[in-house]
């Protein structure tokens, strides 16, 4: 039996009941990231130019637009809540599996809207879409890093979690995985751009699609994991995937918390999280203020440098992406939160001031691999003192810190009642017998 069949085999037959505790809770806790993202990002300039791009096709009514007061198709309602969220660069994200699970999320609540799914099934599609593209991706993450954007793994996720809540067989599955996959791509060089915002949603309007066509009878290669020239032997490095490692112990652990996704705290690319807390622990440790700074120095390494690259950014989406720029926001407004990146604020003159007093530096000698890359942090004193620090990995917000910012985006879109409700529901998704009650909570009051 190859990889592709063992893995849709494992997908139909695990169900909630087959879920430990704590990966059930960790599945809430990236709802709730997700859906409080989105609220953040549901009124961005890309957000608005792709919501009425949506509500110009006058599509079918069938799922909740989060923070909008009109409805549309799964497929685009996945697709914006997807880039909703994505917009403020708070997706949730993992450095050593498949790297992002936005778009199963976004797939498993627009879909479980459509269909008046429980909360149970909601959670099923949400982890073993994300079970499936983390088994494919996770030992093939060293074979991409030169070639393409991580997000060709999404729609393997994206099209498992549609068929498994759609109730597909084993066969209508696989051509819906094989259809999806083939639309698999990106590319590093879109990061800073609006298109950076759209590669995780399109792997949630694919997989809907996908999953729609395999039900009407639509066919694709029914092995496209591991067939030769289709998905890995196409998209990966010869050499850069494990097809054994991909099916070895299914079900003895999830991907969604073993090796686990991380929820983000700064609304900036990730690669900058860990310089973020190291920066802040230097600053409590020595009781240093923004102004005793002179200079802070971020070393990298290559792969760092290919996505931290608008030294001197030119929009709100190059700021996200730029080193100087951040830290620059941390010097200027002690908080680096979403209005530190905004168009305005990349020519702000004070962000122009507070970014020349960032220096990068690129270690060409250092491993320059994704997994293993370094960010030491150096903050250099005006009365000569210098303190470094070198944070092995980013820490998380708190729930009391993801609920308060919940809150925070909520504000002058939905009503604190909405705001109040949806919170308790979202905790208690596994209760739910129709998560529609909690997705029609999310319009805009």
């Amino acid at each position: 039996m190859g990889v592709t069949e063992t893995l849709t085999r494992f997908l139909l037959q695990t169900t909630y009941d087959d879920f430990p505790r704590e990966v059930v809770d960790r599945a809430k806790l990236l709802a709730i990231d997700f859906v409080g993202g989105a609220l953040a990002g549901c009124q961005t300039h890309v957000s608005n130019i792709l919501a009425d791009y949506v509500k110009e096709m006058a599509a079918k009514s069938e799922a909740v637009i989060i923070g909008r007061n009109f409805k549309t198709t799964a497929q685009y309602a996945s697709y914006l809540n997807g880039v909703f969220n994505h917009s403020t660069e708070l997706e949730s994200v993992s450095q050593r599996t498949s790297p992002n699970p936005l778009a199963v999320i976004a797939t498993s609540l627009s879909v479980g809207d459509k269909m008046r799914l429980p909360g149970k099934k909601v959670l099923e599609g949400l982890i073993l879409g994300f079970e499936i593209q983390g088994r494919v991706g996770g030992p093939s993450l060293k074979g991409i890093s030169k070639k393409g954007r991580i997000s060709i793994f999404n729609h393997l996720g994206t099209a498992s979690t549609a068929s498994k809540m759609m109730g597909l067989n084993l066969e209508q599955s696989r051509m819906a995985i094989g259809t999806a996959a083939f639309q698999a791509g990106g590319f590093i060089t879109s990061v800073g751009t609006m298109a950076h915002v759209l590669e995780l949603a399109f792997g949630s309007r694919d997989g809907i699609e996908a999953a729609e066509l395999a039900r009407k009878g639509f066919t694709a290669h029914p092995d496209i994991i591991e067939t030769p020239r289709g998905f890995c032997d196409a998209l990966i490095e010869e050499g850069g995937y494990n097809l054994d490692e991909m099916t070895r112990d299914l079900g003895k652990s999830f991907q969604i918390v073993d090796p686990g996704i991380s929820i983000k705290k700064y609304p900036c690319c990730y690669r900058a999280h860990r310089a973020l807390d190291a920066y802040y622990d230097m600053l409590g440790e020595h009781h240093i203020s923004n102004a005793d700074i002179d200079k802070i120095i971020v070393d990298m390494n290559l792969y760092d440098s290919y996505l931290m690259k608008f030294p001197e950014p030119k929009s709100g989406e190059e700021a996200k992406f730029s080193f100087r720029h951040i830290f620059g926001a941390a010097l200027l407004k002690g908080k680096v939160w979403i209005d530190s990146f905004s168009d305005e604020a990349a020519f702000d003159p004070s962000y122009v001031e507070a970014r020349g007093r960032v220096e990068e530096v690129v270690h060409r000698e250092w491993p320059p691999g994704r997994v293993d890359a370094r960010i030491p942090v150096t903050i250099k004193l005006k009365d000569g003192r210098t303190f470094s620090q070198e944070n092995a990995s980013p820490r998380e917000p708190t729930l009391n810190q993801l609920l308060d910012r919940y809150r925070e985006a909520a504000e002058g879109i939905l009503t604190p009642e909405q705001t109040k409700r949806s919170i308790e529901l979202l905790l208690d998704l596994e209760n739910s017998t129709d998560v529609s009650e909690i997705m029609g909570l999310l319009t805009a009051k």
